[in-house]
């Protein structure tokens, strides 16, 4: 077991995703010595045996133990402990704060959401065309032979699966997903 210091950094993951696209980072730029605990067991060993470092990250992964965990790195010496999250979901992150995250940080480029046009019905993707055109959900009823209820609904769904319920949103990942062609301004005359 490293001894405790001010050189090492303990990254927290069940997956061994974080810790892989981490460790060179820290070790070649930083030269930190970096631990990896993939369970909470491993994390309680580290605490019981008064191991201690920099900076300890906590990937959200662990799911409803990542609060626990924090608490416990807290009180066992990890001065700063960093929420990792590589998505847009705020509860959980909201739960690492409220448990004693020093911080966050989100690696996106770990665990890439799906791409809108994997998840979304070829239905959604209609109503999301629509919507990039500027459409009310009237409209779009009108366009597609559904009534206005429904458009919403599917709206809804789509929103969900994209984490957003702002429509412009919703235009915009589906921009960057391919889904629709990027918008081109109007310029003015």
């Amino acid at each position: 077991m490293p001894s405790s210091g001010s050189t090492t950094v303990l990254v927290a993951d069940p997956s061994g995703a974080v810790v892989g696209a981490l460790r060179p980072m820290l070790t070649e730029h930083g030269g930190y010595e970096v631990l990896h605990a993939r369970s909470t067991n491993e994390i309680d060993e580290l605490v019981v045996s008064g191991v201690g470092g920099l900076i300890a990250m906590v990937s959200l992964r662990f799911d409803g133990e990542t609060p626990g965990i924090i608490r416990k790195l807290r009180t066992g010496g990890w001065a700063r402990v960093i929420a990792l999250t590589s998505r847009a979901e705020i509860a959980p992150v909201v739960e690492a704060v409220q448990a004693g995250a020093t911080g966050v940080l989100r690696v996106a480029c770990l665990e890439p959401d799906p791409p809108p046009a994997t998840t979304l019905s070829d239905r959604e993707l209609q109503v999301v065309r629509l919507v990039a055109d500027g459409r009310s959900n009237k409209d779009i009823g009108v366009h597609l032979s559904l009534s206005a209820l429904t458009v919403k609904n599917h709206l809804a769904r789509i929103g969900r699966k994209m984490g957003t319920g702002d429509r412009a949103n919703i235009v915009a990942i589906a921009c960057r997903g391919g889904l629709i062609p990027e918008l081109v301004p109007i310029q003015q005359q």
